[in-house]
């Protein structure tokens, strides 16, 4: 019983957590009407970590951690909350959410090549990569006509696959690094890190006189700090630790579908056919890389997850 709570737990986080960044696609094209995209993206890490520290105090939570856990912060901050974050929020300015999408779901494939390859940690059976790449094509005929996909989008194009390699770099390393770091404590510094080399940015390469502040994208910054980035956040990095970095991954492939749902259900935008064979393609890929694995880890005995 105690196995299938546990279980239904972390089904619940990768539930949520899908559910969530489904909506922050469309809501970070908000928060950059009329904001620069480095100072919303480091507003919101700030206003994240602000929050973070706060639980922090009010929890007691020790603010101390060994070498591996500063190595987990360091790669949070830098890396995810840091160099991802600015390479998504500057290319979703030029090219729409769709386009980027199909940039991101090539992430399991990257994680799964640095989990295999990198810190050995992990497997790469046929049937996953199968599985991952026809995850993939789903991924790019749901998204097949986003607008600004052809060569002239190249240079955006490249910059969110940067994006793309810096989060599946980040996730690895904090597989491998942050066992045993309070996932408060990594979010908090990680995210303080982040908003720090942001609005560092932001001070170098954006002009401030223009911003023009509204009631939409204000609300937009504080929905993906407390939303986006604090709940949904504190349950990915809660999964990291009884998850495979790769099968975590595949979050990335699964939460474009929920914004095109949610955008059907709530824009009343038009599903062809040739989405709805998009999402069975996604969701069937998803299935071939981790249903096999998942038989085998419940089949000798070992903590089952979702």
């Amino acid at each position: 019983m105690t196995l299938r709570r546990e279980a239904a737990a972390v089904a619940a986080l990768y539930a949520m957590i899908c559910l969530i960044w489904g909506t922050t696609w469309l809501v970070i094209k908000i928060g950059l009407d009329g904001v620069p995209p480095f100072l919303a993206a480091g507003l919101r890490f700030a206003l994240s970590s602000a929050a973070l520290f706060t639980i922090i105090a009010a929890r007691g939570v020790k603010l101390r951690m060994n070498r591996d856990g500063l190595i987990a912060v360091l790669s949070c901050g830098l890396l995810s909350f840091t160099l991802s974050y600015a390479c998504v929020y500057w290319a979703e300015q030029y090219v729409s959410t769709g386009l980027v999408a199909i940039i991101y779901c090539t992430m399991p494939l990257v994680t799964a090549l640095l989990s295999r390859f990198w810190t050995r940690a992990e497997a790469l059976p046929a049937r996953m990569v199968a599985g991952l790449f026809v995850a993939m094509a789903g991924t790019v005929l749901l998204f097949l006509h986003a607008r600004g996909l052809g060569r002239q989008a190249a240079p955006q194009m490249a910059v969110a696959f940067v994006a793309v390699l810096a989060t599946a770099v980040n996730l690895v390393s904090v597989k491998k690094y942050g066992r045993e770091l309070n996932v408060f404590m990594l979010n908090a510094c990680g995210m303080a890190i982040g908003s720090a080399g942001l609005l560092a940015l932001s001070a170098v390469f954006e002009s401030h006189a223009a911003i023009n502040w509204s009631r939409a994208n204000v609300l937009a910054i504080v929905y993906l700090a407390l939303i986006g980035s604090v709940a949904a956040f504190q349950a990915y990095y809660s999964l990291v630790k009884v998850m495979d970095a790769t099968r975590l991954s595949l979050i990335s492939l699964i939460f474009p579908i929920v914004a095109v749902l949610l955008g059907k259900a709530y824009l009343h935008e038009s599903l062809p056919a040739r989405r709805w064979a998009g999402m069975a393609l996604v969701l069937a890929g998803v299935a071939l890389a981790i249903l096999p694995a998942a038989r085998l880890r419940t089949g000798v005995g070992s903590r089952p997850v979702a």
